[in-house]
């Protein structure tokens, strides 16, 4: 995952539901497990809120801390009810979405990423706080780990963050430059299919 630093952990356990990231790595491997068993597909988001650095470095870590509080509210109430919400530290979230293909979470992240940019605008700043989102699911009549899944679908979201413009607000469920696959080992068979 990507490693951000200088930003304040949120302590988040006053949101109920929200995972942290051991209990995220055991409910993925369980929900991946189910889905490869049923022959279902699973997707996952990654999401980071750009621009928080400066954000917090503006207004003060309790104030960071609130805003990463309502984020979370907020993704609990667009989540499907199957989805499972976790919040890896910094920044970051992960959305564990089964029975979701490519198309419908991107789709979904779309959605997601409209709504956070117009809950958070409100809050001022140097720099208006949105989110940029990787997406990944799993191929179909193909093997795959979970851990495939959620390196990819970080992947996306800091090639989008990196090299597409304007580096900020953005959804990315499309195709990386092959050396980075080749660096999450994918294997080229599945590139295609994620």
């Amino acid at each position: 995952m990507t490693v951000v630093h200088d930003i304040a952990h949120a302590d988040l356990r006053a949101v109920p539901g929200v995972l942290d990231r051991q209990a995220m790595h055991q409910a993925l491997e369980s929900i991946a497990q189910a889905a490869r068993a049923s022959g279902r597909s699973l997707a996952l988001l990654t999401l980071d809120i750009d621009h928080f650095k400066d954000y917090q470095d503006e207004h003060g870590p309790a104030q960071a801390e609130q805003v990463l509080t309502q984020l979370a509210m907020l993704l609990q109430q667009l989540q499907p009810s199957t989805a499972s919400l976790a919040y890896l530290g910094a920044d970051e979230f992960v959305l564990i979405l089964p029975d979701t293909g490519l198309a419908a979470a991107a789709e979904l992240a779309e959605r997601l990423r409209d709504r956070i940019a117009a809950a958070l605008a409100q809050l001022g700043g140097l720099r208006p706080l949105t989110a940029t989102i990787g997406v990944a699911a799993s191929p179909p009549n193909q093997e795959w780990q979970a851990t495939t899944l959620l390196t990819l679908a970080d992947a996306r979201m800091t090639f989008a963050k990196r090299r597409l413009l304007p580096h900020h607000n953005l959804v990315w469920a499309g195709t990386l430059p092959s050396d980075w696959y080749l660096r999450l080992e994918v294997p080229a068979g599945i590139w295609p299919c994620l």
